[in-house]
């Protein structure tokens, strides 16, 4: 198949100690229905056999793909140079993110070049998830992101990123489906945070004029389980502090302290990040109630803000 013909599509799969569900994955990858694949696996210095378990698969099933790549590096790196690594290896017109505990359902990539032809401007495109267990027992169906519909709904790549700096709305970066053209205008994610790579790449993004597109059904299957870094309690504290740094270094260039609803932003963003209560009792879920930013997204029907 020439890809002049018909789009080439980069699948690029993350791993990192990935060997309980890293097949299953790649599974999902090879029952494409849309056979036009390049896959790439970057792995980050995984201490257990997924490295291994990748090599094999990939020698068993190779024929299905018009090429495979397995990116290995000595130690590990932390999740913006995983991906990065995978990114930079792509070739295809598209480009598909995936986790190496996620599934994508059989019509993901023939969907989302689907969308892609009824709206020519959507090189950036989101879509909705179902999640499955451990166990790959399903959860839920479809995961229903009002936020993400807010969010989407607003008709400019500036828009969406004046309110994505005040609410950076969770975007599940296995959704993300782009055109390759789109990471050289990005520039790949920053890798100086090692959680947050989806926040910085969606910022930069819609910095560069890249309005984000939303198609409204399930795509992938996105794996809930205790052991995932989303769910670890054990990197929270972390976390909470490179969102702080995230927000110091990103959203504020957006925001304007004489601005009203900025203002609040910077007020809910202190309650959260340096707010330590008042004789044991924090309250900050009746203090943010003090935002008026807070009351905007409610009054536009976004409940769980």
């Amino acid at each position: 198949m020439n890809p002049t013909d018909s789009p080439l599509v980069s699948v690029v799969v993350i791993t990192y100690n990935s060997a309980k569900f890293v097949i299953e994955s790649l599974e999902s990858i090879k029952a494409q229905t849309w056979k036009n694949i390049e896959l790439v696996i970057s792995d980050d210095a995984s201490t257990d056999c997924t490295i291994q378990l990748c090599s094999d698969w990939i020698e068993a099933n190779k024929s299905h793909f018009w090429e495979t790549k397995l990116i290995t590096v000595a130690r590990n790196t932390g999740i913006p140079s995983n991906i990065n690594r995978g990114l930079r290896a792509a070739t295809g017109d598209w480009v598909k993110m995936l986790s190496g505990d996620d599934n994508l359902l059989e019509n993901c990539i023939a969907d989302n070049l689907e969308y892609a032809r009824q709206f020519p401007d959507a090189n950036f495109i989101t879509s909705d998830l179902c999640e499955i267990d451990e166990n790959s027992v399903s959860i839920r169906d479809k995961v229903i992101n009002e936020g993400v519909t807010f969010f989407a709904s607003l008709p400019s790549a500036k828009k969406q990123l004046k309110n994505y700096s005040r609410w950076p709305v969770f975007l599940n970066t296995p959704a993300f489906f782009y055109k390759r053209e789109v990471l050289k205008i990005l520039g790949y994610s920053d890798e100086e945070f090692k959680i947050y790579e989806d926040m910085t790449a969606v910022i930069s993004i819609m910095g560069k004029g890249v309005k984000l597109y939303y198609m409204n059904k399930p795509t992938v299957e996105y794996r809930v389980h205790p052991n995932s870094i989303s769910r670890s309690i054990e990197v929270n504290k972390f976390r909470e502090i490179e969102a702080y740094r995230i927000f110091k270094k990103y959203q504020c260039k957006h925001l304007n302290i004489l601005n009203p609803f900025d203002l609040s932003v910077y007020y809910e963003n202190w309650l959260r990040f340096k707010y330590k209560g008042f004789k044991g009792h924090k309250g900050d879920s009746f203090l943010r109630k003090l935002s008026l930013f807070y009351w905007y997204m409610k009054f536009n029907g976004v409940k769980t803000y």
